[in-house]
């Protein structure tokens, strides 16, 4: 057994963080947690000292790409499109490495090619690699021509095909459903376009994955499109971009979870100041993104279980910018709390694992973040990592 002498403990359920504490790890796992007289002396003798620092439960970030680095040059990105296995899955083994650097231990990857995020959730598993758990959706679904077939999707038209299509998704090890419900969002207009999947095809999606046991994520943009998604029962919001206060309520009422994944609308806005675009025109990117914002911030107010999620792999958004999404729910009047809860134990029960990881209890594997600094007080001490312990092992930064 390994014992940690602790400064402060945030242990990732959104409470009141305990100070000056012991922490057991034995096997990967977290043995109990307790003062100075709950252990042998021998052992606290021995205890690692992180008296000065924070200690708390590994990020988890519920929506990645691993296929794909955030390149900010949209020419470079272009050609990621039409690389070939090996080499994209070089890329991706990178991508990992500088995950967990960041603090993240468990990603959950909704979609790429080539079966590679299937690949790696075996790969890092049986410890050919390192980084993040990784869990995966494995194709995410669209319909013929929707958005993200070109990203090594499956396309499926119909329920049936639909049917088919997560069936394979499945066999292939995916851990959950993804669907396409909607395309991306247009900023000269300022829309999200149509909604791709029907309503029997969103409904055949949901009732099979579900008969599988795999959760559902959605990509939807506009009010139709989370509508819709929410009548069928999808189990997170991904993105979630362009709705109305009635939309966002409907959202609260649902009790599903919600990434807004606010990064990747910072970066592109970002990208369309300083770049001339027909598609990236700073003016419509800063409308929906301030709007997103507000929808965010009374969404949470309301009650609606807001989760952080990256999109790593868009434009501009590293694999491991987690401490910026976190930064933007700050920015969006999240207090801190519930933030780091955002990425922790709130995500935990998004991805379906709250019984083993996301918060710093005895049992749960021991998944932990060691910060110098206070992140309670400054949400972007979440950068200052000292270590990493996934499963009760060290990765230093």
């Amino acid at each position: 057994m390994h014992l940690f002498k602790i400064g402060l403990l945030i242990d990732g359920t959104g409470l009141t963080p305990q100070e000056s504490c012991y922490l057991a790890v034995e096997n990967g796992y977290i043995a109990g947690i307790g003062q100075a007289d709950d252990f042998a002396a021998e052992q606290v003798a021995a205890a690692a000292d992180y008296s000065q620092y924070t200690v708390m439960p590994g990020l988890i970030d519920p929506h990645v790409h691993l296929f794909l680095e955030g390149i900010s040059d949209m020419k470079s990105r272009t050609l990621r499109w039409k690389e070939d296995k090996e080499t994209t899955l070089l890329r991706a083994v990178n991508n990992l490495a500088r995950t967990i650097r960041q603090g993240v231990t468990t990603v959950r990857d909704l979609g790429g090619p080539f079966g590679i995020n299937a690949f790696l959730k075996k790969a890092v598993k049986q410890g050919i690699v390192s980084g993040p758990r990784v869990l995966t959706a494995r194709q995410a679904i669209s319909i013929t021509g929707g958005h993200f077939h070109y990203a090594g999707g499956q396309e499926a038209d119909g329920p049936e095909e639909v049917v088919k299509a997560v069936r394979e998704q499945v066999r292939g090890g995916a851990d959950c459903i993804k669907i396409m419900m909607t395309g991306c969002v247009n900023f000269v207009r300022q829309d999200a376009g149509v909604v791709e999947l029907s309503l029997l095809e969103a409904q055949a999606a949901v009732a099979e994955a579900r008969h599988l046991k795999k959760r559902v994520a959605v990509h939807a943009n506009g009010v139709d499109g989370v509508r819709q998604a929410l009548t069928v029962g999808v189990s997170t919001i991904e993105h979630g971009a362009l709705i109305d206060e009635a939309t966002t309520d409907a959202i609260t009422d649902s009790g599903v979870y919600w990434i807004p994944t606010l990064v990747p609308f910072e970066r592109m806005l970002k990208y369309g100041q300083t770049h001339e675009t027909r598609t990236l025109p700073a003016r419509g990117i800063e409308t929906v993104y301030r709007q997103h914002q507000t929808m965010v911030q009374r969404a949470y107010q309301a009650g609606a279980k807001i989760v952080a999620g990256t999109d790593a792999g868009a434009l501009g958004v590293g694999h491991g910018d987690i401490w910026r999404e976190l930064a933007l729910l700050v920015d969006c009047g999240l207090p801190v709390a519930a933030v780091l809860h955002a990425a922790t134990g709130l995500a935990a029960q998004a991805v379906g694992m709250e019984q083993e990881i996301g918060i710093v209890a005895a049992g749960k594997r021991a998944d932990l973040l060691v910060l110098s600094g206070n992140p309670l007080r400054d949400i972007n001490c979440i950068k200052k990592v000292v270590t990493v312990f996934k499963d009760g092992k060290a990765y230093l930064p």
